[in-house]
């Protein structure tokens, strides 16, 4: 076990925690106020940024920052009280423990999803020096890779059906 394999467990570990102190409701309810906070602000930033300018007379390019700056927080606090009220309720029909346990799994999953994706990428082409050895000597590194590559590859099946293009799967080399 070197550095990288404490350093995934720790990770893990923090994520774990987090889970289960914020409860499923909780988590689900932040990844979707994040997620649909950046689909909105995306999507609709430049027609607010249009009225923001109109209305309050702002150059468009600090219109469009303050548009899409509101429409990301706006939803993602909405989504953040809709957790918190959704764990209170829970608790009131006393399935607390149940919404803490399953957050526990979700965060142990969300940390597994987000140290996958980040190894994946730092060795996707050439890893870097430093990480060389680390990958190579890690007993947790390696599945945790494999994980980043699938996920990696289902997302871009994902966008290319919904994009209408053909998935090319040749494109990104396995390790």
């Amino acid at each position: 076990m070197n550095y990288l394999d404490i350093a995934i467990l720790v990770i893990l570990g923090l994520f774990l925690l987090k889970g289960a102190w914020r409860g499923l409701l909780r988590e689900i309810c932040s990844l979707a106020g994040l997620l649909l906070g950046a689909f909105l602000a995306l999507s609709f930033h430049e027609p607010l940024g249009q009225i923001l300018t109109e209305s309050f007379r702002l150059p468009p390019t600090l219109a469009n920052i303050a548009s899409f700056l509101l429409l990301f927080l706006i939803t993602v606090i909405f989504f953040g009280v809709l957790g918190f009220l959704l764990s209170k309720f829970v608790k009131l029909i006393f399935l607390g423990g149940l919404n803490r346990v399953a957050g526990a799994v979700f965060g142990l999953g969300e940390g597994a999803l987000l140290i996958a994706i980040v190894l994946f990428v730092a060795t996707m082409g050439e890893t870097p020096r430093f990480l060389q050895p680390l990958v190579k000597d890690s007993q947790l590194a390696p599945p945790f890779i494999e994980l980043g590559q699938q996920a990696f590859d289902t997302s871009r099946r994902i966008f290319a059906e919904k994009e209408g293009m053909k998935p090319q799967p040749d494109q990104v080399q396995k390790k």
